[in-house]
């Protein structure tokens, strides 16, 4: 097998463990409080990672700890969101409401940069509308409060996604990450502590949750990203990752008996165009039309 085709089925692979998570996290959610499930999973990502990259351990200095710690907040403020959201709303909206991140970040970006949106931008954004709309508004105009939670790490994804691009470029991708999952995984321990919910876990369920999202979705997927992402394009990455929300509706209709009713698919797929407009500009459209 091609070191190409190697690390498109791997990136595939990430990607739908990516869209478990939102499975397993609602579950955990109900056995435990947000800031100690989070604080488990980073920290034994960050221990994984450290067992795994043990040498590069040596190489850390003061600007991968500086870069690391500013990279934490939005991602730490990201998944609290999103985990709070969790416990209101459902796995597959959540899914599809996190994917909208994609259509943020060249928004937020056209907004630093002072540029007006391409073409391909604002189709997204009503694509993206228009399928938020079907999933989240029922008879009365307003969000469910789990949506908006959700709805907001969104937001804050996207602005980390833009940090990572720009505080990544000279340190080592791996301890970056590490060092982010171990800052996040501290925080939140401190926090459920001190809180009075800090407790060693015996539910079942709870430590599936917990090694899931910590090994295969967060320790797995990073590492794979930060590894074989440099073999492909980043057109064929973005197409990629943007199934993660079909999968996350996937896995809640097996495992969570979550009703795939006809909006939640027509919204669905509808935030999933305007994904794959955002990722993807027209004259890449029209080279995978003539191929």
């Amino acid at each position: 097998m091609s070191i190409k085709n190697k690390s498109i089925l791997l990136l595939l692979l990430g990607t739908i463990f990516w869209g478990m998570t939102f499975v397993f996290i609602k579950d955990a959610v109900s056995l435990i409080s947000v800031a100690g499930f989070l604080g488990y999973r980073f920290l034994l990502a960050s221990l994984v990672l450290g067992l795994i990259f043990i040498k590069r351990l040596r190489k850390i200095n003061w600007e991968t700890f500086k870069n690391a710690s500013l990279l934490s907040l939005p991602l730490l403020f990201s998944f609290l969101a999103q985990t709070i959201g969790l416990q209101y709303t459902s796995a597959s909206k959540g899914g599809f409401i996190t994917g909208l991140s994609v259509v943020f970040v060249p928004i937020i970006l056209a907004i630093i940069q002072k540029q007006i949106p391409s073409i391909n931008i604002l189709i997204a954004v009503v694509l993206a509308t228009s399928g938020l709309s079907l999933l989240t508004l029922g008879s009365k105009i307003e969000f469910n409060i789990g949506d908006s939670w959700v709805f907001l790490s969104a937001i804050l994804f996207a602005i980390y996604i833009i940090m990572v691009g720009k505080y990544s470029k000279k340190c080592d991708g791996v301890l970056l990450s590490l060092l982010q999952f171990l800052l996040v995984g501290i925080v939140c321990i401190v926090y459920a502590g001190i809180n009075g919910d800090l407790y060693v876990p015996t539910q079942y369920k709870l430590w599936q949750a917990i090694l899931f999202t910590a090994l295969f979705a967060t320790a797995f997927m990073y590492t794979v990203q930060n590894y074989y992402q440099k073999y492909i394009s980043e057109i064929t990455t973005s197409i990629i990752f943007s199934f993660e929300p079909l999968f996350a509706a996937i896995t809640a209709y097996f495992y969570l008996n979550e009703a795939l009713t006809e909006r939640t698919i027509i919204g669905g797929l509808l935030i999933f165009c305007g994904i794959l407009f955002a990722e993807l500009k027209w004259k890449d459209l029209k080279q995978m039309v003539i191929k």
